[in-house]
Protein backbone atom coordinates (compact mmCIF):
# COMPACT_ATOMS: atom_id res chain seq x y z
CA UNK A 1 0.00 0.00 0.00
CA UNK A 2 2.67 2.47 1.01
CA UNK A 3 6.34 2.79 1.81
CA UNK A 4 5.41 4.34 5.16
CA UNK A 5 7.21 2.57 8.03
CA UNK A 6 5.92 2.84 11.59
CA UNK A 7 7.98 0.51 13.78
CA UNK A 8 7.36 0.61 17.51
CA UNK A 9 3.58 0.97 17.19
CA UNK A 10 1.46 -1.85 18.58
CA UNK A 11 -2.08 -2.52 17.41
CA UNK A 12 -5.19 -4.56 18.03
CA UNK A 13 -7.77 -5.54 15.42
CA UNK A 14 -11.33 -6.17 16.59
CA UNK A 15 -13.82 -7.51 14.06
CA UNK A 16 -17.38 -6.79 15.22
CA UNK A 17 -19.68 -8.86 13.01
CA UNK A 18 -22.14 -11.63 13.89
CA UNK A 19 -21.81 -13.03 10.36
CA UNK A 20 -18.07 -13.52 10.81
CA UNK A 21 -18.60 -15.04 14.27
CA UNK A 22 -21.07 -17.56 12.79
CA UNK A 23 -18.77 -18.41 9.88
CA UNK A 24 -21.13 -17.07 7.20
CA UNK A 25 -18.65 -14.38 6.19
CA UNK A 26 -14.85 -14.37 5.97
CA UNK A 27 -12.93 -11.77 8.03
CA UNK A 28 -11.43 -10.16 4.92
CA UNK A 29 -11.41 -6.66 6.39
CA UNK A 30 -9.34 -7.82 9.36
CA UNK A 31 -6.97 -9.75 7.11
CA UNK A 32 -6.46 -6.60 5.03
CA UNK A 33 -5.86 -4.46 8.13
CA UNK A 34 -3.29 -6.87 9.57
CA UNK A 35 -1.47 -7.12 6.24
CA UNK A 36 -1.29 -3.34 5.74
CA UNK A 37 -0.15 -2.71 9.31
CA UNK A 38 2.48 -5.44 9.25
CA UNK A 39 3.80 -4.04 5.96
CA UNK A 40 4.15 -0.69 7.75
CA UNK A 41 6.07 -2.29 10.63
CA UNK A 42 3.19 -2.10 13.10
CA UNK A 43 3.06 -5.06 15.48
CA UNK A 44 -0.43 -6.57 15.85
CA UNK A 45 -0.57 -7.72 19.50
CA UNK A 46 -4.23 -8.78 19.57
CA UNK A 47 -6.78 -9.89 16.98
CA UNK A 48 -10.31 -10.99 17.87
CA UNK A 49 -13.74 -11.51 16.34
CA UNK A 50 -16.82 -10.69 18.42
CA UNK A 51 -20.57 -10.32 18.03
CA UNK A 52 -21.93 -6.82 17.50
CA UNK A 53 -22.82 -6.05 21.11
CA UNK A 54 -21.56 -3.11 23.18
CA UNK A 55 -20.50 -4.96 26.36
CA UNK A 56 -18.11 -7.39 24.63
CA UNK A 57 -16.66 -4.54 22.58
CA UNK A 58 -15.95 -2.47 25.70
CA UNK A 59 -14.21 -5.50 27.18
CA UNK A 60 -12.12 -5.91 24.05
CA UNK A 61 -11.09 -2.25 24.17
CA UNK A 62 -9.89 -2.88 27.74
CA UNK A 63 -8.00 -6.04 26.73
CA UNK A 64 -6.38 -4.27 23.77
CA UNK A 65 -5.15 -1.50 26.05
CA UNK A 66 -3.90 -4.06 28.60
CA UNK A 67 -1.98 -5.77 25.77
CA UNK A 68 -0.23 -2.46 25.09
CA UNK A 69 -2.01 -1.49 21.87
CA UNK A 70 -1.63 2.18 20.94
CA UNK A 71 -3.76 1.67 17.83
CA UNK A 72 -7.10 -0.15 17.88
CA UNK A 73 -8.77 -0.90 14.58
CA UNK A 74 -12.39 -2.00 14.63
CA UNK A 75 -13.80 -3.73 11.58
CA UNK A 76 -17.54 -3.64 10.86
CA UNK A 77 -20.73 -2.52 12.60
CA UNK A 78 -20.52 1.13 11.48
CA UNK A 79 -23.76 1.33 9.50
CA UNK A 80 -27.26 2.36 10.50
CA UNK A 81 -28.92 -0.87 11.63
CA UNK A 82 -29.82 -1.40 15.28
CA UNK A 83 -26.89 -3.84 15.69
CA UNK A 84 -24.32 -1.32 14.45
CA UNK A 85 -23.00 -0.22 17.86
CA UNK A 86 -19.32 0.43 17.21
CA UNK A 87 -19.39 4.25 16.84
CA UNK A 88 -21.32 4.81 20.07
CA UNK A 89 -19.23 2.31 22.00
CA UNK A 90 -16.03 3.88 20.70
CA UNK A 91 -17.10 7.37 21.71
CA UNK A 92 -17.94 6.09 25.22
CA UNK A 93 -14.29 5.05 25.79
CA UNK A 94 -12.59 8.02 24.11
CA UNK A 95 -11.46 11.23 25.80
CA UNK A 96 -11.41 13.07 22.50
CA UNK A 97 -12.92 12.55 19.06
CA UNK A 98 -10.97 13.27 15.86
CA UNK A 99 -13.84 14.06 13.44
CA UNK A 100 -11.61 15.47 10.72
CA UNK A 101 -9.92 12.10 10.25
CA UNK A 102 -13.26 10.26 10.10
CA UNK A 103 -14.56 12.71 7.51
CA UNK A 104 -11.39 12.36 5.43
CA UNK A 105 -11.78 8.57 5.51
CA UNK A 106 -15.34 8.92 4.17
CA UNK A 107 -14.05 11.26 1.44
CA UNK A 108 -11.43 8.68 0.48
CA UNK A 109 -14.14 6.00 0.39
CA UNK A 110 -16.32 8.11 -1.89
CA UNK A 111 -13.67 7.74 -4.58
CA UNK A 112 -14.58 4.04 -4.68
CA UNK A 113 -18.25 3.78 -3.65
CA UNK A 114 -21.17 6.14 -3.04
CA UNK A 115 -22.04 3.98 -0.01
CA UNK A 116 -19.11 5.43 1.96
CA UNK A 117 -21.35 8.22 3.26
CA UNK A 118 -23.51 5.66 5.09
CA UNK A 119 -20.66 4.87 7.46
CA UNK A 120 -21.01 6.37 10.93
CA UNK A 121 -17.42 5.45 11.76
CA UNK A 122 -15.56 7.60 14.26
CA UNK A 123 -11.94 8.11 15.21
CA UNK A 124 -10.88 8.99 18.71
CA UNK A 125 -8.19 8.82 21.37
CA UNK A 126 -8.72 6.97 24.64
CA UNK A 127 -6.57 9.34 26.71
CA UNK A 128 -4.75 12.61 26.04
CA UNK A 129 -1.61 11.15 27.62
CA UNK A 130 1.25 8.85 26.65
CA UNK A 131 -1.09 5.96 27.50
CA UNK A 132 -3.58 7.08 24.86
CA UNK A 133 -4.56 4.77 22.04
CA UNK A 134 -6.07 5.81 18.72
CA UNK A 135 -9.29 3.97 17.89
CA UNK A 136 -10.46 3.99 14.28
CA UNK A 137 -13.69 2.37 13.10
CA UNK A 138 -13.46 0.77 9.66
CA UNK A 139 -16.19 -0.72 7.51
CA UNK A 140 -16.10 -4.50 7.09
CA UNK A 141 -14.98 -4.37 3.45
CA UNK A 142 -11.34 -4.70 2.47
CA UNK A 143 -11.69 -1.55 0.38
CA UNK A 144 -13.06 0.41 3.33
CA UNK A 145 -10.17 -0.77 5.50
CA UNK A 146 -7.66 0.28 2.84
CA UNK A 147 -9.28 3.73 2.60
CA UNK A 148 -9.22 4.20 6.38
CA UNK A 149 -5.61 3.15 6.82
CA UNK A 150 -4.48 5.21 3.82
CA UNK A 151 -5.76 8.30 5.64
CA UNK A 152 -4.77 7.31 9.18
CA UNK A 153 -1.29 5.81 8.95
CA UNK A 154 0.50 8.97 7.71
CA UNK A 155 -0.98 10.86 10.71
CA UNK A 156 -0.03 8.43 13.47
CA UNK A 157 3.47 9.71 14.27
CA UNK A 158 2.13 13.25 14.67
CA UNK A 159 -0.76 12.07 16.86
CA UNK A 160 1.56 10.08 19.12
CA UNK A 161 4.01 12.99 19.34
CA UNK A 162 1.22 15.14 20.72
CA UNK A 163 -0.01 12.48 23.15
CA UNK A 164 3.48 11.62 24.35
CA UNK A 165 4.23 15.27 25.18
CA UNK A 166 1.44 15.29 27.74
CA UNK A 167 2.21 14.25 31.29
CA UNK A 168 0.48 11.00 32.21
Amino acid sequence: MTDLKLPGITAAVITVDSRVVSGVKEPKGAQTAVSIMEDAGIEVVREVIIDDLAAPLRGEFDRALEAGARLIITIGSTGISARNIVPETTLAVCDVELPGIAEQIRQEGLKNTPLAVLSRAVVGVTSRTSKGAVIVNCPSSSGGVKDALAVLLPLLRYIYEQLDQTEA
